[in-house]
């Protein structure tokens, strides 16, 4: 099992903005292709403007097939556009996690 941990810093005054889009667009994609969301989260102290999400796959192989079906959805092409054209994302990072041997997943 792995975590693909993702981390987008957003602009200064356009979270609600990225929030609403994401939630409305994106989200609805995500669950079709991709399951659940493991976590979600924005920043509250500290980095602000964070968002924080966290998917879990059964492999690397698992994520990737998942998600190269989702880039290939015209739907998910255009969101994307959206968010580029809109200049929500000022920065975006990407982990893939393993749990540690003694982690009961839930």
């Amino acid at each position: 099992m792995i975590f693909d941990h993702r981390v987008y810093t957003i602009r200064a005054n356009r979270l609600h903005d990225f929030l609403k889009l994401y939630e409305s667009v994106a989200l609805p994609m995500q669950r079709k292709y991709l399951g659940e969301p493991y976590a979600f989260f924005y920043s509250e102290v500290g980095h602000l403007n964070q968002v924080t999400h966290i998917w879990k796959y059964e492999s690397a192989d698992d994520r990737q097939a998942r998600r190269d079906k989702m880039a290939a959805d015209p739907e998910w092409q255009a969101y994307v556009r959206q968010v580029a054209e809109q200049q929500l994302v000022e920065k975006a990072e990407n982990q893939l996690l393993r749990p540690a041997p003694f982690m009961k997943i839930r």
